[in-house]
């Protein structure tokens, strides 16, 4: 490679394997009475698609943006390979560049651009060249099919492509652990098996480490491992769920 040129994340070499978590005694007091989690511990091991289900309320979202480094703890720690979240030194702007995706029920895309566009925004604090990132933005969508769509206005493609172009953003950086809220919860049944489809296939290649929000049972049916929270607690997978998830599975 000449100076000066960027190689796309992950170009050279194999893809980089997932990361691990380690959550100990996360507790989430946002005052006014309001705990949303109480002493969590949690273990997500390299490669592993985990589904963390619960009612409304539960703790399920304050759960992801904690990992996601979105929010602070009021008590506890977490580590993403090795490295505590909450340190005084912790670089939160490279942990969201190079280690952590993120996918959320609501697409949160810019209708005024492109899908091409849309995907390249988050490669532009690490690709200086814009070239290189229209580049990296096309095999992106190209992975999640939809090359040919590549100019499209997002505010002209239904829910699900645009969720799928949520899906290629989140992954332009190669993260090693993709966090998902509720990702099919706007879409059909199509669309969302389109969607499971593309995050199973991103964990099998890239052996990224997938934690996923949701109440779908398909999502829990594709999953290594459904958790379950109540009242800010870590509590036994329900029967009925579990149920649900093995007659999916037949």
């Amino acid at each position: 490679m000449s100076d000066g040129e960027e190689a796309s994340p992950g170009a050279d070499g194999p893809p980089p394997g997932g990361a691990r978590v380690v959550a100990q005694g996360l507790r989430r007091d946002h005052g006014h009475g309001i705990l949303a989690l109480d002493g969590v511990d949690l273990t997500l091991e390299p490669g592993e698609f985990v589904a963390l289900t619960g009612p409304s309320g539960s703790g399920k979202t304050t759960l992801l943006s904690l990992i996601g480094a979105l929010d602070r703890p009021t008590s506890g720690s977490i580590a993403v390979d090795g490295v505590a979240l909450h340190d005084h030194d912790f670089d939160r702007a490279r942990y969201h560049q190079e280690v952590v995706g993120f996918v959320f029920q609501h697409h949160h895309l810019l209708t005024h651009l492109s899908a091409r566009a849309n995907v390249e925004l988050p490669l532009v604090p690490t690709m200086h060249r814009r070239t290189a990132r229209r580049a990296r933005a096309a095999e992106l969508l190209e992975e999640v099919d939809l090359g040919p769509r590549v100019g499209e206005l997002a505010a002209h493609l239904s829910g699900g492509e645009r969720q799928r172009v949520a899906v290629a953003r989140a992954l332009a950086n190669e993260p090693r652990l993709l966090l998902a809220d509720e990702p099919t919860g706007a879409l059909d049944s199509a669309a969302a098996h389109r969607v499971l489809d593309l995050i199973a296939d991103v964990r099998a290649r890239r052996g990224t480490t997938v934690l996923v929000v949701t109440h779908d049972p398909l999502v829990a049916a594709r999953a290594d491992r459904v958790l379950h929270l109540h009242d800010g607690r870590l509590v036994d997978r329900p029967a009925e769920l579990r149920a649900g998830s093995e007659q999916l599975s037949a």
